[in-house]
């Protein structure tokens, strides 16, 4: 059994001051908007923590509907025709 790592993403509010729904999805959620949902941290972030596998992981935040990269990390990886998602590697510490 692999160690679970908490891993933390942020969507900064002045991006889409208005949004009223922000979702972290990727493969480790089967895509699904609805499985972890951020929650509104002041006024200056979306926020939730999440349990991952070490690895590589390819996601992207669920704007009310939209998908937008993580402005937060600067990788990217093609994620079918035409789609660029956002990437990072989950890594144990110690």
């Amino acid at each position: 059994m692999s160690m679970l790592v908490p891993v933390t993403f942020r969507f900064p509010t002045m991006l889409v001051p208005n949004a009223r729904r922000v979702a972290v999805i990727g493969a480790f959620n089967d895509w699904n908007p609805a499985a972890h949902p951020l929650r509104r941290a002041g006024d200056f972030w979306w926020t939730i923590t999440v349990s991952l596998p070490p690895g590589r992981i390819v996601y992207c935040f669920d704007v009310d509907g939209a998908a937008w990269q993580d402005p937060n990390h600067t990788d990217t990886r093609p994620h079918g025709p035409g789609l660029v998602h956002s990437a990072r590697d989950v890594i144990t510490l110690g």
